[in-house]
C-alpha cells in the first residue's frame, strides 16, 4: 500500500509517503521533487515529464516537497536533474547523508528525512508561480509577475524543471487524477480542471502517464492521512 501523511507545521514540504508495494511502480508527473529512501541508498527524484517505472522493493519512504522548494535546498537547478533519479551524496556532503542513513536505519525514516530538512522555507517565486498558473496563460503569467515572457522561463526551468506551460499541463493533471482517485466520475474531473471534454482528459493522461485512466485507477492503492 502507499500512503502518504501530511507534514505538521511545515509550507515547503507536501508529504511524508511510505510504499510496500513489491515490483514494477508507475510513478506519475506531479510537478514536485522527492528526496526518498529505498532502503538501502537515499535517492533524490528529479520533476519528471512522463511516467517514471521503478521496480519497489516494497520498503519505500520519501519526502516530497512542494513545486519549486527542493532545488533551493539541494543547491541544483531543477532542470539539471529533470527525469532522473540522482544519489543524494550528490548534492549533500558524504558525512551528512551517512548520518541520515544511520537514522533512517535505526529509527522512524520518515520523520528522519523530516528533521534532515529542518526548516526549510517555501520558494515565493515558486509559489506564487503555482497559484497562477493554473489561471493564466504564459503572457498573463509574466505581465502578472513583471517580467519577460523568457525571464519567467528561465526562472521556472531553475525552480520547476521545466517552463511554464508544461507546468501548467502538468499540474492540470495532478489535479485532475487527485479527483479520479477521489472517485469522481472522468467526465465531471474534465470540466472542473478545464479540459475540453472526457476525450481531452484521456489524451492527456495518456501522454503524461503512458497509460488510461482506467488503468490508472485500477492500479491504484493509495491511502492519504
Amino acid at each position: 500500500m502507499y500512503r502518504e501523511y501530511e507534514p505538521p507545521r511545515t509550507d515547503a514540504v507536501r508529504c511524508v509517503w511510505t510504499s510496500t508495494k513489491v515490483g514494477a511502480q508507475r510513478v506519475v508527473p506531479d510537478g514536485c521533487m522527492d528526496i526518498l529512501w529505498n532502503g538501502t541508498d537515499l535517492v533524490v527524484a528529479g520533476p519528471d515529464t512522463a511516467a517514471f517505472m521503478t521496480q519497489s522493493n516494497g520498503t519505500g519512504v520519501g519526502v516530497r516537497f512542494q513545486p519549486g522548494v527542493a532545488p533551493g535546498l539541494l543547491g541544483v537547478s531543477a532542470h539539471a536533474i529533470r527525469n532522473t533519479r540522482v544519489p543524494l551524496a550528490e548534492f549533500w556532503p558524504h558525512d551528512r547523508v551517512a548520518r541520515l542513513l544511520d537514522e533512517m536505519h535505526n529509527g522512524n525514516p520518515g520523520q528522519a528525512l523530516l528533521r534532515s530538512v529542518g526548516s526549510t522555507e517555501p520558494d515565493k517565486f515558486a509559489t506564487l508561480v503555482t497559484q497562477l498558473v493554473t489561471t493564466h496563460d504564459v503572457r498573463h503569467l509574466a505581465d502578472t509577475m513583471g517580467i519577460t515572457e523568457r525571464h519567467l522561463h528561465r526562472k521556472c526551468l531553475a525552480r520547476f524543471g521545466y517552463g511554464p506551460k508544461t507546468l501548467q499541463r502538468i499540474t492540470r493533471f495532478s489535479a485532475a487524477m487527485d479527483l479520479v482517485y477521489a472517485g469522481k466520475p472522468f467526465t465531471e474531473v474534465a470540466h472542473a480542471c478545464g479540459y475540453a471534454d472526457q476525450a481531452h482528459l484521456s489524451r492527456d493522461v495518456k501522454a503524461l502517464a503512458g497509460t488510461t485512466l482506467t488503468t490508472l485507477v485500477q492500479d491504484a492503492d493509495v491511502r492519504l492521512d
